[in-house]
């Protein structure tokens, strides 16, 4: 009887613990849904927003984000590099719509490059961008980047969405370090039209 009596309990504690819905503070681990997932990244909630890089129609990648709050009823989408829900429009993380795009359409028109390297010297895992990028938070080299090697000129900052310290280079860079740089970047782009200012 006392086995039977536990086992009951057990269940009824059990039911009420279903996965609560968002409630608006720190982050929550599963992304809402909706199809903006098929052309965005690094989607994260943080205080009832949802963050992505959404591409747009011309293939840019833009820093956008969304009220959680007001998309209850409603599946997310991208509408142009922008999250929306239902009447709900999103806002532009990104500084100034994301730049000034070069005349192929896009921040390099495919003739800017940096790759990145997790250590000095150009060692350690690398990754190659062409494009701006607007958070480096799931890329695995968040705050992890030591050395670069550029095509064309490239901006860098310290903060996600082009914030924080900025600093533009040209040429190779052996070591961070003696910028201040070292481990620090979180977001990168091609620095102007062209690749030049």
């Amino acid at each position: 009887m006392l086995i039977e009596t536990l086992a009951a309990m057990a269940v009824l504690s059990g039911a009420g613990q279903e996965a609560a819905p968002y409630a608006g503070g720190g982050q929550e681990r599963i992304a809402p849904r909706g199809d903006y997932r098929q052309s965005c990244s690094g989607e994260y909630v943080n205080r009832g927003r949802l963050y992505a890089d959404c591409q747009d129609r011309r293939g840019n990648v833009r820093g956008t984000s969304i009220e959680l709050n007001r998309c209850s009823d409603y599946e997310i989408r991208n509408d142009n590099g922008l999250l929306v829900c239902g009447p709900v429009r999103g806002t532009y993380e990104d500084r100034g719509g994301g730049g000034r795009p070069d005349n192929d359409g896009g921040w390099g028109g495919g003739r800017n490059s940096v790759t990145v390297f997790r250590d000095s010297d150009f060692r350690g895992a690398s990754m190659q961008f062409r494009e701006a990028i607007p958070n480096l938070q799931n890329s695995g080299l968040n705050d992890a980047i030591s050395s670069m090697q550029f095509r064309g000129e490239w901006e860098v900052c310290t903060d996600a969405y082009f914030r924080g310290q900025c600093r533009t280079f040209r040429d190779d860079i052996r070591n961070l370090q003696q910028w201040g740089l070292n481990d620090r970047i979180s977001s990168l782009r091609p620095a102007g039209r062209g690749g030049r200012r």
